[in-house]
């Protein structure tokens, strides 16, 4: 995750997104894009969860996607996830409406707030606190695997 991501300066291909941040410009394959999208998508609709601690990673490491592109390109992403996954436990009556309306009004609120901080804040120290959360929570899980 602390590793630079270079920007390239190329002509647009037929299966290309070049995507712009700042004077950089960044040529994203869409043979990378689509496949990790869709297997991060599925897995986070198989076991509940957003899928941003794992897009984030994969956009900037394995696709080059800018940080701060690829926060806001999960963001948007997680919505279409989450709704997909909502969708799919109402259908099957696995909602609690009690419980996921004082969840959902406290996530929006922190997502709000989150991104105003991630707007100001330094692309590199960004990657230093999503890397620095993302250890520490693998560490509490692991923890958790073994002391539980």
């Amino acid at each position: 995750m602390l590793k630079p991501v270079k920007g390239k300066s190329t002509n647009k291909k037929r299966y290309q997104v070049n995507v712009q941040s700042g004077d950089q410009l960044y040529p994203l394959n869409l043979f990378v894009i689509i496949p990790v999208v869709l297997v991060t998508g599925f897995i986070s609709g198989m076991v509940g969860i957003s899928g941003g601690s794992f897009l984030v990673p994969l956009m900037v490491l394995v696709i080059g996607v800018p940080m701060h592109i690829a926060v806001g390109t999960s963001t948007a992403l997680v919505m279409f996830t989450a709704l997909a996954g909502f969708l799919g436990h109402l259908s099957t009556g696995h909602f609690d409406a009690a419980l996921a309306v004082p969840l959902a009004a406290s996530g929006a609120l922190g997502a709000f707030v989150g991104t105003r901080l991630t707007i100001r804040v330094n692309p590199k120290m960004l990657k230093v606190i999503f890397a620095s959360t993302s250890f520490l929570a693998a560490v509490i899980m692991v923890i958790k695997v073994f002391y539980s």
